[in-house]
């Protein structure tokens, strides 16, 4: 059992009260004409604040003849309260924005007004507006914790994220989080799901060759089953998902031993996991597709020890999984560090994938490359060593066989259910100059949620820099609470020549 600390979190408020939110014109204090500032702001506290059946911002027009009517003389909170109590709101919000040279610094305020509360406050100051802006997102998203009890991220459905001509930015690394107890192993990998058919999702945690299955109840873990496969295995990808619909999520694991893959899918059945897939020859991994929903493919090894040949779908018939058709996807491409969206269109599914030099590369059906990120993503150690194929690059000696690294999983959710897909993906960073790739030593990583807008795939939000790598992440309801978690496996490697690594599991709140 993993204690947690359990920090203190608002509960939800009365879930049938609809608050309403007046926004007032934000003051400003510069020689220059800042109205587009004051614009974009209440733009970004408008969509971000509003939360359907829930939080309502009051119409701009009536706020703007509330303060006409009222005339004050100085907008301080005292005025602020007359106003809000005129238009009958549950909040206030009010705040200034001051330049001077190239500095800019706001200064917002939230004020209840219908329950005895002391108000929010955000301030800040920057050189330049981009950090200001950041600063206003956080700020909202603050406003929906402190009104509901949670933070909301629901903007209006399918409205744009770019505000006033500038985009918007939101730094989450003040997400609220938990984290467990060190393990004493490397994690490899890690998914969600319900894997004993009592409606509630549990953690399946990989390292090289066990299985450990735990119960989550957003305080502590509690191991449910350990499952030791073998030591001759070598533990590549993880999934857990119920590809087969029969109310059991399967535990899907590719698995190379020695110089060949032997991959294997459980299910629980009668109080026991059992191998209803056992050694197979494929690489296994789960496609969210948009229309099919969760889809478990497989692509084959080639004769030099490589990914080879099309991606297949796999069914289920028989009381088993059998190779479908071939997935429309541009030859070439490989079953690991791929996802397939709806990004630029609601018509069109794209490809999404990590290239081999770790950047993010958007794919059409047809295989034209529409973009190519300049920023590294992914990275990890997560690899198998084949003898099929020798690194020629070595001058002195005999040749090693070649390492094979494997991309790290692309997740396309809508988490804000503003009907715009988003791309979450993790950054491994290192602080050594990165001269052998058989060697990857990582001391640090993010999560990254991105969007498409204006032609490429923007940051909407990142975690702060986390000590450690990240080796695996999901976002599902881990602790069954209806709401879905950003969870990350963090690896702390003990040195380059012990390679004797421990693990964390980081919990992050993302509403």
């Amino acid at each position: 059992m993993l204690t947690l600390p359990s920090p203190s979190i608002t509960q939800t408020r009365d879930p049938n009260k609809v608050y309403k939110v007046a926004i007032l014109p934000f003051m400003i204090h510069s020689q220059e004409n800042l109205d587009y500032l004051r614009e974009g702001i209440y733009n970004i506290l408008t969509s971000r604040i509003t939360v359907e059946e829930r939080i309502v911002v009051i119409d701009r027009s009536i706020v703007e003849r509330a303060f006409f009517e009222e005339r004050p003389t100085r907008l301080d909170e005292a005025a602020a309260t007359k106003i809000g109590m005129r238009i009958r709101a549950d909040y206030v919000v009010l705040g200034s924005i001051t330049k001077v040279g190239d500095y800019i610094s706001l200064d917002a305020r939230l004020i209840s007004l219908t329950d005895e509360k002391p108000p929010l406050s955000a301030f800040t100051q920057h050189k330049g507006i981009d950090d200001v802006m950041v600063k206003i997102g956080d700020f909202a998203q603050d406003i929906g914790f402190k009104i509901l009890g949670r933070r909301t991220m629901a903007g209006r459905p399918g409205e744009s994220r770019r505000e006033g001509g500038m985009i918007e930015r939101f730094d989450r690394g003040s997400l609220d989080f938990k984290k467990s107890q060190t393990f004493d192993f490397e994690i490899k990998g890690l998914d969600i799901g319900d894997v004993d058919g009592d409606k509630k999702n549990e953690l399946v945690i990989m390292d090289a060759n066990n299985l450990y299955v735990f119960k989550y109840d957003g305080d502590k873990l509690t191991l449910f089953r350990g499952i030791k496969i073998g030591h001759q295995h070598n533990f590549l990808s993880l999934d857990v998902v119920d590809v087969n619909r029969n109310g059991h999520a399967e535990i899907i694991v590719t698995s190379v031993v020695g110089d060949n893959l032997q991959s294997f899918i459980l299910e629980y059945e009668e109080k026991e996991f059992r191998k209803i897939i056992d050694k197979a020859n494929w690489y296994f991994r789960v496609l969210d597709h948009p229309k099919d929903g969760p889809t478990l493919t497989g692509q084959r090894m080639g004769s030099d020890g490589l990914f080879t040949g099309p991606i297949h779908k796999f069914l289920w018939k028989n009381k088993s999984f059998e190779k479908g058709p071939k997935m429309p996807f541009p030859k070439e491409t490989n079953i690991f560090g791929l996802a397939l969206a709806t990004l630029r269109s609601k018509e069109t599914s794209d490809l999404i994938v990590l290239d081999d030099s770790e950047r993010l590369r958007i794919v059409a059906p047809n295989g034209k490359n529409l973009w190519r990120s300049n920023e590294r993503y992914g990275g990890g150690t997560n690899s198998y060593d084949t003898e099929k194929k020798r690194d020629m690059s070595f001058r002195y000696g005999n040749s090693p066989p070649w390492r094979v690294y494997i991309p790290g999983r692309i997740l396309i959710r809508d988490l804000d259910g503003d009907g715009l897909n988003e791309v979450i993906i993790n950054r491994n960073d290192t602080s050594a100059t990165r001269l052998f790739d058989r060697i990857r030593l990582f001391d640090s990583g993010e999560i990254y949620n991105l969007v498409w807008q204006d032609g490429t795939l923007t940051t909407n939000w990142k975690t702060k820099k986390i000590d450690g790598y990240i080796s695996d992440f999901q976002v599902k309801d881990v602790d069954n609470d209806s709401e879905a978690e950003l969870v990350v496996s963090v690896v702390d490697i003990g040195g380059i020549t012990t390679r004797k690594g421990t693990s964390k599991i980081y919990f992050y709140k993302l509403f």
